[in-house]
């Protein structure tokens, strides 16, 4: 599966749609954060709302997918992760590991807050 980034107000934004095991929704994600930052956009909102078969990452799932992500972006990408909330760690561990990793990330339940946190995100 292949996603399409698109550029909204300098954001890049992907919103894959389809069947996909938790690995391969990681794999696009890091392939979103590399394209972004191939392309010097600081920001990266990737809404996974459309993807299907997706199993809830564990927390050691959410640290190596954290932590890739973090290698990949090098610290020039920002992320917000938009999913649904069952998705989503009470205590937003993977947003936690991120910034450990010098990820700025966060993740939400819908677009509009995604973009609304960009805003106090410092490109």
């Amino acid at each position: 599966m292949k996603h399409v980034l698109e550029v909204v107000g300098g954001i890049g934004v992907s919103r894959p749609q389809g069947e996909s095991s938790l690995v391969e929704a990681v794999e696009l994600v890091r392939s979103a954060v590399e394209n972004c930052r191939r392309k010097k956009l600081p920001k990266l909102l990737f809404n996974a709302t459309g993807l299907t078969g997706v199993s809830i990452p564990t927390l050691v799932d959410r640290f190596l997918a954290v932590e890739e992500w973090a290698q990949e972006a090098e610290g020039l990408v920002s992320v917000a992760l938009v999913v649904h909330p069952e998705y989503i760690h009470p205590h937003k561990f993977g947003v936690v590991v991120a910034a450990h990793f010098g990820l700025q990330a966060d993740v939400f339940t819908n677009e509009t807050e995604a973009f609304d946190w960009f805003a106090s995100v410092s490109d």
